[in-house]
């Protein structure tokens, strides 16, 4: 079985924010994942918009990450910057899209209140919470069977 290829879709919140990114994708590469990210995958003279549009477009990325922080949300639903430019194409692809298996939001952190600031295009689909760091561990378990398309089995 090859690897299955991923998209991560996140925004340039905070250094910090960057390098949880950052350290989502290597465990995901540690674990199979053919991850594919801007920090490492678009290089100087490369087309921004034609990077993104591959999320959509390249048959072989099976999956696409969005990595929900409350910025990216706020960028997302003014359609500001590269994560406006990523909605545009994403969200066309979830509302069309037949294939309800190809876009999941993680939540990487909640807002003030302790809620998940979900961007509205994506308000009624369920998501994967890796904010909590005493459930990262299971959480990601959850995010690789989704990746891996493994449905969890109940022990009878």
């Amino acid at each position: 079985m090859s690897e299955p290829k991923l998209f991560i879709s996140y925004c340039w919140s905070s250094s910090d924010h960057e390098e949880w990114v950052l350290r989502l994708g290597t465990e995901l590469r540690e674990n199979g994942v053919d991850v594919i990210l801007d920090k490492w995958d678009l290089k100087e003279g490369n087309d921004a918009n034609a990077f993104m549009e591959k999320m959509v477009s390249d048959e072989e990325i099976k999956k696409v990450i969005l990595v929900i922080d409350e910025q990216y949300s706020d960028r997302a639903n003014a359609r500001k910057g590269g994560v406006g430019t990523e909605t545009q194409i994403i969200s066309a692809e979830v509302y069309e899209s037949v294939d309800q298996n190809k876009f999941v939001a993680v939540i990487a952190s909640r807002d003030l209140d302790g809620k998940a600031k979900l961007p509205i295009f994506y308000k009624s689909r369920i998501y994967i919470d890796l904010s909590d760091e005493e459930l990262y561990g299971k959480n990601f378990e959850q995010l690789l069977r989704w990746i891996y398309n493994k449905s969890f089995k109940c022990k009878a």
